[in-house]
């Protein structure tokens, strides 16, 4: 790889009750300074917890392309901030407490402006529509349209932040303890908002379409 090559950078996240720690330790050692047995724990994870199809193998697939020691390689892997793979636990953070930026020189797109939890998967819709709006955003620069950027910025806050906010509280949701009854009424509100969420997207491409 050369150095004026584009580099590209992924980060993996897979999330699981803690709880499942323990019956794994019993199995096997997890040394969280060796990221090849974090891998493999998370892959025996995913076995255990997701039905066999081709989703899985998809998943464990992106799993075994993770490194497996720690890169020491600048060229292969110039990125300063590189974390090793570890367990790590969940932590909130209050969207509100997070000071909002100037508009400047770097424009910010995706989980770097607006990270949400992986459980509803906005995130990734979210960065898809953000790339496509600084794309036409990009567009429309001239001398005399500086400001293009912080419409965008201001459009991507308006459409991201409701998202933000239901995907912290949904991650409340699922991993707050709950009885045998407190599940069945957790997962029989998140089969409704998913409903509600698929219908929404549907009306709001029925209205764009016409």
């Amino acid at each position: 790889m050369m150095k004026n090559e584009p580099h590209y950078r992924a980060t993996l996240v897979y999330s699981y009750p803690s709880e499942l720690d323990n019956v794994e330790s019993e199995k096997v050692k997890v040394d969280d300074n060796d990221p090849s047995t974090v891998i493999e724990h998370v892959k025996r994870l995913i076995r255990t917890l997701r039905p066999d199809c081709a989703l899985t193998n998809l998943l464990l697939e992106l799993w075994d392309l993770a490194p497996k020691t720690i890169p020491n390689d600048p060229i292969k892997f110039p990125f300063k901030t590189y974390n090793p793979i570890q367990r790590r636990m969940m932590r909130d953070i209050d969207p509100m407490s997070i000071k909002s930026w100037s508009s400047s020189r770097v424009v910010l797109l995706g989980d770097a402006s607006h990270s949400m939890s992986p459980i509803l998967g906005l995130g990734a819709n979210n960065a898809i529509q953000d790339a496509d709006k600084l794309s036409q955003a990009l567009l429309k620069y001239s001398d005399d349209n500086i400001p293009f950027i912080e419409e965008y910025e201001k459009e991507m806050l308006k459409r991201t932040s409701a998202d933000v906010l239901k995907s912290r509280n949904v991650t409340f949701m699922t991993s707050t303890p709950l009885g045998p009854f407190g599940v069945i009424i957790r997962d029989n509100i998140l089969k409704v908002i998913n409903v509600m969420i698929n219908f929404y997207s549907f009306a709001d491409n029925l209205i764009f379409k016409n």
